[in-house]
C-alpha cells in the first residue's frame, strides 16, 4: 500500500500509533512496527535512562521503523534528545511546547521530525471552528466504524497485533 505516509516513515500501512505517555512503551511500539504501522514510544512519563532502555528493547524487537513522541516541555529534555540521537532513532513526534527549539538538532542527526501541535492555542473558537471540529469528529467516527467492520468482520485481520489496541480505542 503506497501512500505519502508509508513512504515518509518506511512503513507498510499508513497507520501511526499515538505516543500515549506510559501506555506506549517498547512492547506496543514494536508490535505496531512489526505489523506494518509506525509504532511510537511515549517519552512523556519516562526518565531518560528508562527511555534509553525502551528504545534499545524496541530496536531488539523489530527491524521495522519506529519513533519516539517527546513533549517539548519535558524537564530533562536535553538528556532525552541526546539519548534519541545517540540511539539512532529515525522519527520523532514533538508535542506540548515549542518544537523550534529542538527541530534543528534532530534534523542535524538525520531524524524525521513531525510536529503534533494544535495551532491557535488560547484563541477564542469561532462557530466555523466548531463546525469544522464536528465535521472532523464525524469523519473520524465513520473511519472507526469502517475499521471496526474490518477488524471484527474479516476472516483474518490484516493487522492482528493492533486488534486489541483498536478494540480499546472503540471502547473509549
Amino acid at each position: 500500500m503506497s501512500h505519502k505516509i508509508t513512504e515518509l516513515f518506511d512503513i507498510k500501512y499508513p497507520i501511526v500509533q499515538a505516543g500515549m505517555i506510559w501506555a506506549s512503551g517498547w512492547r506496543l511500539a514494536s508490535a505496531v512496527a512489526n505489523a506494518g504501522g509506525l509504532g511510537l514510544i511515549g517519552a512523556g512519563s519516562m526518565y531518560p535512562e528508562v527511555l534509553r532502555e525502551h528504545i534499545q528493547k524496541c530496536k531488539n524487537a523489530t527491524s521495522a521503523s519506529f519513533g519516539v513522541n517527546v513533549p517539548m516541555l519535558y524537564p530533562q529534555i536535553e538528556a532525552i534528545m541526546d539519548i534519541i540521537a545517540g540511539e539512532g532513532v529515525k522519527i520523532v513526534f514533538t508535542s506540548a511546547g515549542n518544537p523550534k527549539t529542538w527541530t534543528p538538532f534532530l534534523k542535524e542527526h538525520g531524524i524525521t521530525v513531525v510536529i503534533a501541535q494544535r495551532t491557535g492555542l488560547g484563541q477564542r473558537l469561532t462557530d466555523a471552528d466548531l463546525r469544522q471540529g464536528i465535521r472532523t469528529a464525524n469523519h473520524v467516527r465513520r473511519q472507526l466504524r469502517k475499521l471496526r467492520e474490518l477488524v471484527y468482520c474479516a476472516g483474518t485481520s490484516p493487522l492482528p497485533a493492533l486488534e486489541m489496541q483498536i478494540a480499546e480505542m472503540l471502547a473509549i
